[in-house]
């Protein structure tokens, strides 16, 4: 047990400067890989010098049960997260709402053109369809992400009219209140954001008065996706205790 501590230890310190080699510093939550490897290691430490047989039975098997429920739980929340990864709609969306992410100097980033490439078949393949790009300006961002997501779909052949822009919003919850402002009564919704989102996206659009709403995933950034899937099990525990 000690050894497995220590190679899971090991491969938080190595994914996490992989991540940094990647992408760069773009998130706080990177920091959660050291702090898994430290507490991998001090657990290791423990089994080596046989912490755990100096504990009473009785707390032995509370930490177990314990370490067993949350083990469940954690399990379980990214069983829902997953399966909304693979949902599709049945019919045509009068409306789509490509969630924005973030944006650099080069364009928009791998997990927003991955949305954004989406966005594309899906007007491809259902040229009724009206798209609404969502995203303000981030502090760290060189425009609103939602001027450079009509331009990375403009310039890939979609009509400026079938394109249109929200451009205030700052996370999912505001992608979702302002784009409901430039949607009339009564029509279908689709909303594209990466396939580790459409759980959560969905949970919020339903808790804020979207009726007909359905999540369309698209790829996700396989560098990032450890990351993202761990930071996402704690945004819908937050999102789906807060929110009902």
């Amino acid at each position: 047990m000690s050894l497995l501590c220590t190679i899971a230890g090991i491969f938080c310190l190595v994914y996490f400067f992989l991540l940094l080699l990647y992408s760069g510093f773009t998130s706080a939550f990177y920091l959660i890989w050291p702090l898994l490897a430290a507490g991998f290691f001090t657990a290791g430490w423990l089994f080596r010098i046989r912490f755990w047989q100096h504990l009473p039975s009785a707390l032995r098997i509370g930490f177990i049960l314990l370490f067993s429920v949350c083990l469940i739980f954690f399990l379980s929340v990214e069983a829902m997260i997953l399966k909304g990864s693979l949902q599709m709609p049945a019919d045509t969306q009068d409306y789509v709402i490509v969630l924005g992410a973030h944006v650099r100097e080069s364009g928009p980033s791998k997990a927003l053109a991955l949305r954004l490439d989406k966005a594309l078949e899906y007007a491809s393949e259902h040229p009724s369809a009206i798209l609404i790009v969502s995203g303000g300006q981030g502090s760290n961002e060189p425009c609103t992400e939602s001027s450079a997501m009509k331009k990375y779909l403009t310039d890939r052949g979609v009509p400026e009219n079938r394109v249109l822009e929200e451009n205030r919003s700052t996370n999912t919850r505001e992608n979702l209140i302002f784009s409901k402002e430039l949607l009339p009564k009564d029509v279908s919704v689709g909303i594209i954001s990466n396939g580790f989102h459409i759980c959560r996206a969905l949970h919020l659009a339903k808790a804020l008065g979207y009726n007909n709403v359905s999540g369309i995933p698209a790829k996700s950034d396989l560098a990032t996706q450890p990351t993202n899937l761990l930071r996402e099990f704690f945004a819908v525990v937050k999102d789906f205790w807060i929110i009902r």
